[in-house]
């Protein structure tokens, strides 16, 4: 313990008396681990059942339209059949219905477009939305509408709930406000606003279809639900006279419906690239910059040695400089991310009238995990290299000012 108190001592007066190699350092690493963290927690919220769409293994969501074997577009399940096709679906364990429409909201006195879902009382049965305050609403109530956080922020300062909004000339009493998200999480789900399907007029789109979201239990494996689905669909449409064509695409699992959004394996194969850039490029520069500073005081460590430390007293002495400026940088990434990601938002997405790319990101446990290790990689990458080469290079020749 007394050896590294005096390790972090020497690294903390070194970087002192270098502040300009020092400042360079560490905000090079506060950008290089800020977009880190920015594309983990992108990577981790295509791949997992994040909140609040925690059923993305195992719900499908059927499309308004498909095609038939001529490549003509059909309608989908009509909205009266849908309870009794679900019904007869082996496996299905629930279902919710939606149509999104992007309409005139006036609330507290202002006119503005937003991204309306008409859905059933059941979309929030199965999926998980996180409730900042009040509740969902009921089919049996009067109009009421649930907002996300941000459309809430904007609209009704201070308390939304039991203020008023009409939409399609119907007015809205807001009883639940939930916390924002990504549509990386759902890109068929972009809206701000839900209300019931009941009071839906199909403006200013005029087409009166659903789609269906349907959830299946959790022991039905992926291709018995899909093959399921394909079966049930062609049957309902031989029932109309209809020859359709239900493709792969028709049927896929929330979860490989975003990983498709995003590229599918390019995105793991981008990902992975840009991850391996961002580390080495600036390890690189970091290297080069460490190599002249180390090189400098070969002397200094040269004397050391000769007095009686090891090499790898002296290797961790030179270590530890980057290995302090790089966890200097981490907690700097930590402190920005947020800001940065409420930048970015700001920069690319201006119309609000839907949830964007960036929306409810927040800092999670294991990207930080994460990211703190590779934070010590880094370090080890571009300081370790010069610091070995040091610490084993010949004393007396060091001492000689000359190489032998």
């Amino acid at each position: 313990m007394k050896m590294v108190l005096t390790y972090i001592r020497n690294a903390a007066r070194s970087a002192w008396n270098d502040k300009l190699y020092s400042t360079f350092y560490i905000l090079g690493m506060a950008v290089a681990f800020t977009l880190i963290i920015l594309l983990l927690t992108t990577a981790k919220l295509v791949r997992s059942d994040a909140r609040p769409f925690v059923n993305a293994e195992n719900e499908i969501r059927l499309g308004a339209w498909f095609t038939d074997k001529n490549g003509d577009e059909i309608d989908g399940i009509e909205t009266q059949d849908i309870e009794r096709f679900v019904l007869a679906l082996p496996g299905a364990a629930g279902y919710s219905i939606s149509n999104t429409e992007e309409t005139l909201v006036f609330a507290n006195g202002r006119v503005r477009m937003a991204s309306v879902g008409f859905v059933s009382s059941s979309h929030f049965e199965i999926n998980e939305f996180d409730f900042v305050s009040g509740r969902p609403f009921t089919e049996d109530a009067i109009p009421q509408a649930v907002i996300t956080k941000s459309f809430a922020d904007r609209s009704f300062p201070g308390d939304p709930l039991g203020k008023k909004m009409t939409i399609q000339e119907t007015e809205y009493t807001v009883v639940g406000v939930v916390q924002d998200f990504s549509f990386l999480q759902n890109p068929f789900e972009k809206v701000v606003i839900w209300v019931s399907d009941r009071y839906n007029k199909f403006m200013p789109s005029y087409g009166e279809c659903y789609s269906i979201n349907i959830l299946f239990d959790k022991k039905v494996p992926v291709n018995e639900m899909q093959e399921n689905l394909k079966h049930a669909l062609t049957q309902y449409y031989q029932a109309k006279g209809i020859d359709v064509d239900i493709r792969k695409d028709d049927v896929l699992t929330l979860q490989e419906a975003k990983f498709k959004y995003v590229g599918g394996n390019m995105f793991n194969y981008g990902a992975v690239a840009i991850l391996l850039l961002l580390i080495l490029i600036p390890a690189l520069n970091i290297m080069t910059l460490s190599s002249a500073k180390v090189y400098a005081s070969a002397t200094e460590v040269a004397i050391k040695r000769a007095l009686g430390a090891t090499k790898w007293q002296a290797f961790g002495q030179i270590i530890s400089e980057n290995v302090l400026l790089s966890l200097i940088g981490y907690v700097l990434a930590l402190i920005f991310v947020r800001p940065v990601i409420s930048l970015i938002d700001r920069l690319l997405y201006t119309s609000r009238n839907a949830v964007s790319v960036l929306s409810g990101i927040s800092l999670d446990f294991s990207v930080s995990a994460v990211t703190l290790i590779l934070a010590l990689l880094f370090a080890l990458v571009s300081g370790g290299i010069p610091a070995y080469r040091i610490a084993n290079k010949n004393i007396a020749a060091e001492l000689k000012g000359r190489d032998l």
